[in-house]
This record gives C-alpha cells, sequence and structure tokens, in this order.
C-alpha cells in the first residue's frame, strides 16, 4: 500500500480532477468563445470520462492480493481499492451516456448547454469523490460537489415553469436529507471521537445503543435520499415529471449511481452490516420505497410518472440488497453486494433509456400520456423500441437484465435473514409490472389513426439512447462476466 502523501493523494484523486479540468474547459469555451459547436462540448465531457476512467485504472495498478488496496492517501481519507475502481468506471460511463444523448435537449436549453455540460461533469466528478471516500470528512465534499451540480442542471432549463420547481424540489429534499446525514455523522462523531470509517466502526460496537442506533439511522435515512426511495422521493418525481428527457436522465442517472455507490462505501464498507440498527430500519426503508410506488403507479395516467415512481421502486431493491451484505450462519457473504454492484448499473441504464427515449418522442410533438403513445408502433417504429426495451428494464421484464438483477437481490435479502421484505418487495414489483403493460398495450395494441411521425431527433441522441436501450438486453447476455466484475470489487469490501 502506498503511502499517504501528496504525490498519492494525487494519484488517487486524479479521476476527479480531470473530470473539473474538462468542466472548466467547457465552460470557458463556452464562455469566452461565441460560435463554440456544441458537438466540442461534448467531444470534452467524453475525453474527461475516458481519461478519467484511465486514471482510476492508474491509480489500482499494484494492487496487493493481501490488502486488495492500491493506494490509501489524504490520511485514509481516500482509497483506490477494487471497489473504487469498479464504482469510478462506472459513474464515469454514466457520465459519458449523459454527455452523448445530450443532444436532444438543445433546442431545451439553447445558449445554456456549455453550462449544462460543464455541471455534467462537475456531478460526475462528485460521483467519483464518494466512490474514492473513506471518511466523513471526503464524504460530506463529495456530496457538496454532487447535489448543487444536479440541481443546477435542472435548473438551467429557464424556457419551463416546471423545471425551476423541480429545482426547488431538489434543493428542499436534498438540503433536508443532507442536514439529517450531517447530524447522523455528527452523532457518530462524538460517540466515537473519529471521522475514519473503519475506526468508528469499531467504536460503535462499543458505544451505548440509543446513541449507536440513532446515528446509523440519520446516516441511511440520508443516502436514501440520492436513490429516490419513498418517502425522500419526491426530488425525483419531480425532476422525472418536468425536466427534458436527456436532463432527466443525466440527473437521476447520476444521481442513482452515485447513491448506490455510497451505500456500500459507507454502509457496507465502512459500518458493515454487524452493526443490525441501520440493516433493521433498511429493510422497513426498502419495504416502504417499493410498495408505496409501486401501487400509486396504478393510478398514474403519465408516463414521466410512470418512469419516476420506478425509480423510487429501485431504489427500494437498492436498498434491499443491504440486507445480505453481511455473512451467514455458515460464515460465507449472502452475495448483497455482488447483487447490488450488478443492479445498479443495470437499474440506472433501464432508466436513462426510459427517460432519453421519452424526450426524442417529446420532441417530435408526442406528449407523456399513456393516451398519446397509442399506436406508436406503427406511426413510429424505432421509438416504440427503444421506449418498449426501457421500459421492461425499468419493471424487470424478461428478457431484460433488470430481471437477473432482481432475482439476485431477492435471493440475498431472503440468504440475510430477511423473507418479509423480499416477499414484499418482490409483490410491488409485480404491482408495478401492470402500469408497464398497460403502456405497452397502448404502444402496440390500441391505434388513433394518427400519422406516422418523421422524427427531427439529433442522430447522436438517437444512438445513444438507443444503445443505452439495447445494453439492457446485452447485460444479460453478458450477466457471467459482469456478476464476476462485481464478485471483485466486492473482494475489497471484506
Amino acid at each position: 500500500m502506498s503511502v499517504a502523501g501528496a504525490p498519492s493523494l494525487l494519484q488517487a484523486t486524479l479521476p476527479t480532477w480531470i473530470l473539473l479540468l474538462g468542466a472548466l474547459l467547457t465552460a470557458l469555451l463556452g464562455w469566452r468563445v461565441e460560435r463554440f459547436p456544441l458537438g466540442g462540448h461534448r467531444v470534452i465531457g467524453t475525453v474527461a470520462g475516458a481519461a478519467a476512467m484511465a486514471a482510476a485504472v492508474g491509480a489500482f495498478h499494484g494492487v496487493t492480493p493481501a490488502t486488495q488496496v492500491a493506494l490509501s492517501a489524504g490520511s485514509g481519507a481516500v482509497v483506490a481499492d477494487r471497489f473504487s475502481l469498479f464504482a469510478v468506471i462506472l459513474v464515469c460511463s454514466v457520465g459519458i451516456v449523459a454527455v452523448l444523448g445530450s443532444g436532444t435537449a438543445t433546442e431545451r436549453l439553447g445558449a445554456r448547454m456549455p453550462g449544462y455540460h460543464a455541471l455534467l461533469l462537475t456531478a460526475t466528478a462528485g460521483g467519483t469523490v464518494v466512490a474514492l471516500q473513506w471518511e466523513m470528512g471526503a464524504l460530506v465534499a463529495g456530496l457538496a460537489l454532487l447535489l448543487p451540480s444536479l440541481v443546477g442542471m435542472v435548473a438551467l432549463e429557464k424556457t419551463t415553469e416546471g423545471a425551476g420547481e423541480a429545482a426547488l424540489a431538489q434543493v428542499a429534499v436534498g438540503g433536508l436529507c443532507l442536514g439529517v446525514l450531517l447530524f447522523g455523522l455528527s452523532i457518530i462523531y462524538g460517540a466515537t471521537g473519529t471521522t475514519d470509517l473503519a475506526v468508528a466502526r469499531t467504536a460503535l460496537a462499543h458505544a451505548s445503543p440509543p446513541l449507536e442506533g440513532l446515528g446509523l439511522a440519520l446516516t441511511l435515512l440520508g443516502l436514501a435520499f440520492l436513490v429516490g426511495a419513498a418517502p425522500l422521493h419526491r426530488g425525483v418525481l419531480a425532476v422525472a415529471r418536468s425536466s427534458q428527457g436527456a436532463v432527466a436522465a443525466s440527473v437521476l442517472g447520476i444521481s442513482v449511481t452515485a447513491g448506490g455507490i455510497v451505500l456500500v462505501r459507507v454502509l457496507v464498507s465502512g459500518f458493515t452490516a454487524s452493526l443490525r440498527p441501520w440493516v433493521v430500519l433498511a429493510g422497513v426503508l426498502a419495504l416502504v420505497a417499493s410498495l408505496y410506488p409501486a401501487l400509486v403507479s396504478l393510478a398514474a395516467t403519465s408516463v414521466r410518472r410512470v418512469i419516476g415512481l420506478g425509480a423510487s421502486l429501485q431504489g427500494g431493491f437498492l436498498l434491499m440488497a443491504l440486507l445480505g451484505s453481511g455473512t451467514g450462519r455458515d460464515g460465507r457473504p449472502e452475495g448483497g453486494v455482488e447483487a447490488l454492484l450488478f443492479g445498479l448499473p443495470v437499474f440506472v441504464l433501464s432508466l436513462m433509456a426510459s427517460l432519453q427515449a421519452l424526450g426524442i418522442l417529446e420532441g417530435d410533438g408526442v406528449g407523456a400520456r399513456v393516451a398519446d403513445l397509442r399506436g406508436l408502433a406503427r406511426r413510429s417504429p424505432l421509438a416504440a423500441g427503444l421506449l418498449t426495451l426501457g421500459l421492461a428494464g425499468l419493471a424487470g421484464l424478461p428478457p431484460m437484465a433488470g430481471f437477473l438483477g432482481r432475482i439476485l437481490i431477492v435471493q440475498s435479502a431472503v440468504g440475510g435473514g430477511y423473507p418479509w421484505v423480499a416477499a414484499g418487495v418482490l409483490a410491488a414489483s409485480l404491482i408495478y409490472a401492470i402500469p408497464i403493460l398497460r403502456i405497452l398495450a397502448a404502444i402496440f395494441v390500441e391505434d388513433d389513426e394518427e400519422p406516422a411521425l418523421v422524427s427531427g431527433a439529433p442522430l447522436l441522441g438517437v444512438l445513444t439512447a438507443g444503445a443505452t436501450a439495447f445494453l439492457g438486453v446485452v447485460a444479460m447476455v453478458l450477466a457471467g462476466p459482469l456478476t464476476f466484475a462485481a464478485h471483485l470489487a466486492a473482494l475489497s469490501l471484506r
């Protein structure tokens, strides 16, 4: 393991600095060069994301099999290990998909596109910080970089009234959850006298149960906001309802990805499932975060609302995966972390594909109500196919990879001793499939004889949405390598 010096700190955080440099460059070019092409901003964002992934691989080079850690820097505040490598590659991949798919939002954002790309890269940089962090201060710094950037991306849509309301909802709910998180971390710090997660874990085992339970519960509640889990899902619903499709896909995709990463890094890698107060609360939250949006979705008439509720339901699945993050009676890991790390990119891909496809349709003048999609398979076969793949992945319908992700998470929860949570969340998933099938019936069965659509969406945006949707099927075919990569990432957490 490398010593904790300035060079090693720079090496460990190099992905973050690369992304911030890309954000600064695209902001300066947008400000100083009046007619700098929008394609140039996409090139900068793509190159920055790819370079950040390469830097993460470079920092991981030299890992020792004994510790599974390649680099520890900043007095242990940041760590380069197998999990951080997996997480940085994942969050940068989501950022690249968001950059490439941003073309469909050009009309809505206009001259503010350079600022949007800069904030997108800044949010991705915040995601890399929470992937690398191993200390409370670094966690708060990463969230302080991530959350305002996501709010800014939504607020830049000044041409719509709903976007301002969505940004305000994000500020209100996000500010509340960040305050709850800070309060929880301060309780843990007061009980243990350290901000180091590993040291705090050991000290919490000897702390008084009420104090331990309160600090861990508040920490979990604060972090659950990022994955859109109910009852903290108002910001997710507001963004899904009001933001342009590509913008909503970017904001929610990065938020859920970072949320899943930080849940594992803080609660599993930091505090571990041996501290039962947060595990029991995670089970209750998973049940609420699944059943509530599933039941509400039955009465939804807006496709956007159905997608937003599906994002919240997926947050429930991610929370349920934490229940199987410990070890069973035979001393072997239950597989919850591997299931979460497999399901996280699959869930995010389906969410982004659904919103990107919807953004393409709305750009062509098609509304977001279920009734507006009647006969879409005849009017626009390509758009119908993209939306179908995205929604099928969101509901976990076979043969999409989301189906396998749900099975793995349910198995881990049952193995962890929470079959009642698994049964409730599985029932919620079946209930949520009803409105999804209703939308698919409108697309393929019902027909109102509207004329065929001639799409004017940018080719790159359509290709990005198509690739994102198609990856939901490819991930099922490549389930073996993906689960193996998730297993390797989880090894460094034990």
